[in-house]
């Protein structure tokens, strides 16, 4: 019985925390790209691990691709968003990520440029390398921006979010 509240707990946390990055997700703002999706799913995996990360990082984007529209984009965006949880869990078990919050806060930026590359890198199925060079180039300025956006956002969001998560998975 125990163990079935606890699942519960998980998903109804996982559900919630969907809804809030979908909705940031597709609030727009005056810079594209400026948004704290990428750092939620960061913080949830350092606390929650990569399984809570990776069902966070996939509902986001179907979710929000149900509003914004899904394309040839989406796919990229999901395995860009895999590949960024699992970059959050090598530095968490190479460098112990949650002991040093600078290391935090450079992963949490470097994300944002991790993030545009895989997306443009998957374009090469689509199109080959010049896909790749069309995309990246053109979205380099988005990168800089998502990239600048985590940083800002990281320090703000951190401190409620990891004690809210942290609470939950408590009680």
């Amino acid at each position: 019985m125990r163990q079935a509240h606890n699942s519960i707990r998980k998903i109804t946390m996982l559900g919630l925390l969907a809804a809030i990055c979908t909705v940031l997700r597709i609030i727009k703002v005056p810079l594209p790209n400026v948004q704290p999706v990428t750092d939620i799913i960061m913080i949830v995996t350092l606390i929650n691990g990569s399984g809570a990360g990776l069902v966070l990082a996939i509902l986001t984007m179907l979710v929000s691709n149900l509003y914004l529209g899904f394309g040839i984009w989406t796919v990229p965006q999901i395995t860009a968003y895999i590949v960024c949880v699992l970059t959050v869990l090598l530095f968490k078990k190479l460098f112990f990520l949650q002991k040093f919050w600078w290391l935090q806060l450079g992963v949490a930026t470097l994300l944002g440029l991790e993030y545009g590359l895989i997306v443009s890198l998957c374009m090469v199925v689509i199109g080959q390398t010049p896909a790749f060079i069309a995309y990246y180039t053109s979205g380099f300025l988005f990168d800089i921006y998502h990239a600048a956006g985590n940083l800002v956002f990281y320090p703000l969001i951190y401190w409620p979010l990891s004690k809210v998560l942290q609470n939950y998975a408590q009680e």
